[in-house]
């Protein structure tokens, strides 16, 4: 079973045709218009008492939002071939992700920093610098794994809510998906300033973590996490990394983490499965 889904994914390399990324639908939004209405927003803040819980639904449409201001920053990397690449890969891990019932998205940012960003409801990007960086599909998948576990995990969404953040009414909240309005305005900036400044540390160590079983579970070569924190190293020695580091804790810590975790967690012996040629045959 360990070989199953990579065996799956060279067979739909060669039978199907690539698809671009969907952009359709991402209408942004003019975030000028934010600073006018935030007293509105505080106002509604105050309307009521208790915790409001994000439905699958709500997150897919403020994921969305978020994605839009992403792609406004960046833009997305125009290669169908990479990208239908990307979505396959991502697409398997999410299918044996611990949450599996949404759909994912996954693009390429066009940007050499060396980022990835996985924003609420299963819109993740990798930038073109991480695609450059990496040497391998088992460490392209461990960059997807990652960026999936925080998905997974709902990092950005529980961010929200330890900040209290969706302390408004059931009825104001569930309005504020239905009609956009100061309150969603103000969920799509928290969420995206969350992901642009990063999450805690516990976060990252945690995403870490259930890479390496995300890749176990598919029967990738899952030390290859390990060596795309040792690659990460590398480019911060080298500076190329200044965005990363700003919001991650460094690479080396990582690894002590990672380590630690690895211990507690019922993994198999690794495979050794790579697939360097097969990434080689479709990279930037």
């Amino acid at each position: 079973m360990k070989y199953f889904l990579p065996i799956i994914i060279s067979t739909i390399l060669l039978t199907a045709p690539a698809s671009a990324f969907d952009l359709s639908g991402f209408g942004l939004d003019n975030s000028g218009q934010l600073g006018e209405r935030l007293g509105q927003a505080e106002q509604l803040f105050r309307v009521a008492s208790a915790l409001v819980p994000i439905s699958d639904e709500e997150e897919i449409i403020l994921g969305k939002r978020v994605a839009a201001r992403v792609i406004a920053r960046y833009g997305v990397e125009n290669n169908a071939k990479m990208t239908y690449y990307l979505n396959l890969i991502g697409t398997a891990i999410a299918q044996r992700s611990d949450r599996a019932d949404i759909p994912y998205h996954f693009a390429i940012l066009a940007t050499d920093d060396v980022n990835a960003y996985a924003c609420p409801g299963g819109y993740i990007f990798l930038t073109r610098g991480v695609l450059k960086m990496v040497r391998d599909e088992a460490e392209l998948a461990a960059v997807l794994a990652h960026e999936i576990s925080h998905v997974t995990e709902r990092h950005i969404v529980n961010a929200m809510r330890n900040a209290k953040f969706m302390k408004v009414g059931s009825e104001v909240a569930a309005e504020a998906f239905q009609t956009p309005g100061p309150l969603l305005e103000q969920m799509t900036g928290f969420a995206t300033d969350a992901l642009f400044t990063g999450l805690n540390k516990k976060d990252e160590y945690a995403s870490d973590g259930k890479a390496v079983e995300y890749l176990n579970r598919l029967g990738y070569d899952y030390p290859a996490m390990f060596d795309v924190l040792e690659l990460l190293d590398n480019r911060r020695k080298q500076g190329a990394t200044k965005v990363l580091s700003k919001t991650h804790p460094s690479p080396q810590t990582r690894i002590r983490q990672l380590k630690s975790k690895a211990k507690k967690l019922a993994l198999d012996e690794p495979t050794g499965i790579r697939l360097s040629n097969r990434f080689n045959s479709r990279s930037l």
